[in-house]
């Protein structure tokens, strides 16, 4: 049994339809080597990723719509105050109103998500509506400003902080990171007899360019010659849920793409280096909004880091990670022109193994065992500086 001289509690924040937990579990366990853990949540946790043999587990309740984000916040803070923990972790951009609630406990901000995703602002009119959006995000940026430390998980969410009033000082830049396991599974050889194998992982979605693919996967299906000539062109999405599993299964039939795409459903993010061990060529496609021109996608980093080049849709969260022709390729968000990249991949062939080469390279800066040292460092920094605060102030 491990002795632990600090105590943390960690706030997390998740949706009752979280795709992935890895990054997450990421911190989770590394703060698990230092400190004493109680994990905050509003449903009881039970994810295989999330699972701390010494962490202490509370679930606090779920409440729907955003009074009940707010409640479950409130609820936080008390428990917060209640313990006096050395350090509170909040895991989520829409925590950072609880750095405004308990006083001198350090507080460190995960920040992995651009507040205007938490609520909405609507285009058509809606003064009501749009006026509590815009204090929502207000309130979330004022959390950030009275953080302690805040750590934005890329360059656009840190200039964007910067731009609304956090002090650089407070801020740690630090990627999400990608477990080592992904990149054990790294191959930079291509065969031209092989099909080239597509992968999506991740939300299955509208929104994330679930139709973009599936359009343009029956777009080349038409080209039969295109499919039967050096090996056929495969697509596998995994993550879908249950009712986006139907969804899929009806639009690849009426489509008539049922051999060139397999979809999968939901599965543990431990088993995803298991299926990017199969694929060529990884696909990330966002529509245009202003909350995706802050938050890179997961995928994008365990694809580059398992070294699996990329098919990215043209919005700067791609674009700052992926260059066109090298460790990937940039289209337009729509299914003709990811049909044409994938027409530009196919006649290419022989490129994959330079793209896989270059894909390995980019990927190495998001590998988690280098960017664990860099989190406890800051961490700890933190609660030191505090400690000694505190120490002068009883003096």
């Amino acid at each position: 049994m491990k002795s632990f001289l600090s105590t943390c509690i960690v706030v997390t924040c998740f949706s009752e339809k979280q795709p992935g937990y890895l990054d997450f579990s990421y911190r989770l366990h590394a703060l698990a080597k230092r400190y004493q853990l109680t994990i905050l949540s509003q449903d009881t946790l039970s994810q295989t990723e999330l699972m701390i043999e010494s962490a202490n587990y509370v679930a606090l309740g779920r409440k729907s719509g955003k009074f009940g984000w707010l409640y479950y916040l409130v609820q936080c803070a008390n428990t917060i105050r209640k313990q006096q923990p050395s350090l509170a972790v909040l895991l989520h951009s829409s925590a950072s109103p609880i750095s405004l609630m308990v006083g001198k406990i350090p507080t460190c901000l995960y920040w992995n998500e651009h507040p205007t995703n938490l609520m909405h602002v609507l285009k058509t009119f809606s003064p009501v509506r749009n006026t509590l959006a815009k204090m929502a995000h207000w309130l979330v940026f004022y959390g950030a400003k009275r953080a302690d430390l805040i750590m934005p998980i890329g360059e656009d969410h840190q200039e964007d902080l910067i731009r609304h009033g956090v002090k650089a000082a407070k801020i740690k830049m630090i990627y999400m990171g990608v477990a080592d396991s992904f990149m054990q599974h790294a191959q930079t050889d291509a065969s031209q007899n092989k099909p080239i194998q597509l992968i999506y992982i991740g939300t299955v979605s509208q929104a994330r360019g679930r139709d973009v693919m599936l359009d343009a996967m029956a777009i080349l299906a038409k080209d039969t010659l295109l499919l039967k000539r050096n090996g056929a062109i495969k697509l596998t999405i995994v993550g879908a849920t249950e009712s986006e599993l139907i969804f899929c299964q009806q639009r690849v039939k009426a489509l008539k793409i049922e051999q060139f795409v397999h979809l999968v459903g939901r599965v543990s993010g431990h088993e995803i280096p298991t299926y990017l061990a199969q694929a060529d060529v990884g696909i990330c496609l966002w529509e245009q909004n202003q909350w995706n021109e802050f938050n890179p996608p997961t995928k994008l980093f365990e694809y580059l880091v398992a070294g699996i080049p990329v098919l990215a849709s043209n919005i700067r969260t791609h674009t700052r990670y992926i260059n066109d022709w090298q460790n990937g390729l940039i289209f337009d968000y729509d299914a003709q022109s990811l049909a044409h990249a994938i027409f530009q991949l196919h006649t290419n062939k022989h490129e994959l193994p330079k793209f896989k080469h270059h894909a390995v390279m980019s990927g190495r800066q998001h590998v988690w065992s280098k960017i664990e040292p860099v989190f406890l460092d800051a961490i700890q920094r933190l609660s030191a500086a505090k400690q000694q605060n505190f120490s002068l102030i009883e003096q």
